[in-house]
This record gives C-alpha cells, sequence and structure tokens, in this order.
C-alpha cells in the first residue's frame, strides 16, 4: 500500500496549502457574491418588466434561487491546479515527475482533492443554510431523494470539471505563457455549464447541443437534479453522460500528456 501513503501525503500537503490560505478563500469568496448580487437585481428588473410569471421555464422565485446556487457551485467545482501546472512545465519543476515513482496525473488529483476540501465544506454549509431559507422564506421543497442524488453528482461534476481542465493545462507543453488563455476558457466553461446564466437563456437548439457536450454536468445538471427539474429516467441519463465524459476526457488527457511530454525541454529546475 505505498502508492496509497505517497498520495495520501498529496492530499494532506494540499489540504494543509488551503487551510494556510484561508484568508485569501474567504475574500475570494467575498468577491464572488457581487455577481450574484447583480443577476438578483437584473432579474428582479426583467420579471418586474414581463407581464409572465414565468421566464425560459423558471418563476421569479426559482430563478434567483438558481442564481445563489450556481454562484456557490462553480465555486466548488472550480480547478485553479492549471496555473500550478503551467510553472511545473516552464520551470522545469515537472522533471523529478518523470524520473521519480509519483504519477503526475495521481499527485495533482490527490493534491486537488485535499486543497478543495476545506472550501468545498464551507461553501457545502452555505448551500445548506441558503436551501433553508429558501424553503423558509420562498416554500420551495427540496425532497431528501434529490437532495441525495445532488452530493452524487456534485461529486462527478467535481470530477469531469477536474478532467477537463487537466486536459486544458496541456496547452503548458505548447505555449510557455498561457495564464490568458487559461482564463478565457475558465470563463467560456462557466457560460456554458451555466453558471452565470440557466441554459435554457439561449434558446432550446442551444440546450440540445449542451446536453451533448459535457460543459452542462458541472454546474446546471447538478443544479437541476437538486431543485427536482430533473428526476427519474432522466437522472439516471444525466449520471450516465457525466460517467461518459469523465471516461472520454480521462483517456484524452492521457493521449495529449503523452504527446506534450514528447515536446517538454527540461529548462531550469
Amino acid at each position: 500500500m505505498r502508492w496509497l501513503k505517497k498520495y495520501t501525503q498529496s492530499f494532506l500537503l494540499g489540504f494543509e496549502t488551503a487551510l494556510e490560505y484561508r484568508a485569501n478563500f474567504l475574500l475570494s469568496l467575498v468577491s464572488a457574491a457581487y455577481p450574484i448580487f447583480i443577476q438578483t437585481f437584473l432579474w428582479t428588473a426583467i420579471y418586474n418588466a414581463s407581464s409572465e410569471g414565468d421566464l425560459y421555464g423558471y418563476t421569479f422565485r426559482q430563478m434567483i434561487a438558481y442564481t445563489f446556487m450556481a454562484g456557490l457551485i462553480t465555486r466548488i467545482v472550480r480547478s485553479g491546479f492549471e496555473y500550478e501546472i503551467m510553472n511545473d512545465v516552464k520551470s522545469g519543476k515537472y522533471s523529478k515527475f518523470m524520473v521519480q515513482p509519483v504519477g503526475y496525473f495521481a499527485y495533482r488529483l490527490a493534491s486537488f482533492f485535499g486543497n478543495k476540501l476545506p472550501g468545498q465544506l464551507m461553501i457545502l454549509g452555505i448551500l445548506v443554510v441558503l436551501l433553508a431559507g429558501l424553503s423558509v422564506f420562498w416554500g420551495l421543497t427540496f425532497q431528501l431523494a434529490s437532495i441525495l442524488a445532488f452530493l452524487v453528482t456534485l461529486l462527478l461534476a467535481v470530477m469531469l470539471n477536474f478532467l477537463i481542465f487537466y486536459c486544458v493545462s496541456a496547452i503548458s507543453f505548447w505555449i510557455i505563457e498561457v495564464g490568458f488563455l487559461f482564463e478565457a476558457i475558465r470563463i467560456i466553461t462557466v457560460l456554458l455549464s451555466g453558471g452565470i446564466f440557466p441554459l435554457e437563456v439561449f434558446g432550446e437548439r442551444f440546450v440540445q447541443v449542451m446536453n451533448i457536450l459535457p460543459f452542462k454536468y458541472t454546474v446546471n445538471y447538478p443544479i437541476n437534479v437538486l431543485t427536482g427539474k430533473i428526476t427519474g429516467a432522466e437522472l439516471f441519463q444525466g449520471l450516465g453522460i457525466q460517467c461518459l465524459w469523465i471516461g472520454l476526457t480521462y483517456i484524452l488527457a492521457n493521449l495529449l500528456w503523452r504527446v506534450g511530454n514528447r515536446r517538454y525541454v527540461a529548462v531550469g529546475g
């Protein structure tokens, strides 16, 4: 079980790093609240100007609830490790992983979950308070089965988003300064995942395309499972698609990194 001990240590190191930078996390959480409040005012104005009670299949209360949940879940699934990978490749630190008995993918995965755990637990606590408030003050109900299914889909969403950005981070083998590109890709994926607006806002055809691509299954899908908009056969179909994309992105990541390793030049380090 020596291999397990290695990656347990990677997990613990990531966990300790998260605790060391807890003030930075709290500040980032506060800054994430601004877009939520801006969207709340935006949707309030839109619904007040509309003569219809429902827009894009959401009532006003459902839309506001979606906005708050999307802001929190986007923070839960967010990666950030791609900048560390860029630095490893650029500085030559990646070389040690090529000669030591430590798999880089497994190391990054363990470190990622260790680094995310404290923040994820805190955000889940905030989400619990939010759901309780929505239930008490707005009368929105959340079934226990939906909550349990949501936790499963959320775990898969975190894994899927990790693999998406692990694939994206392979660009570091081809482009030296790629940080700006990471940020652009992150913004696009947040939009496509439903992290800003519900996907229904962009039209039925757009939703049909997103049903096939993996991005929806990192934010929009878990939210709709939690709120009960997705149940039964559709729920299991979504879980299957999540698992399928996890497998496909894992295969793609291995392929990209094999090609990238051939281009790697150990400079510095």
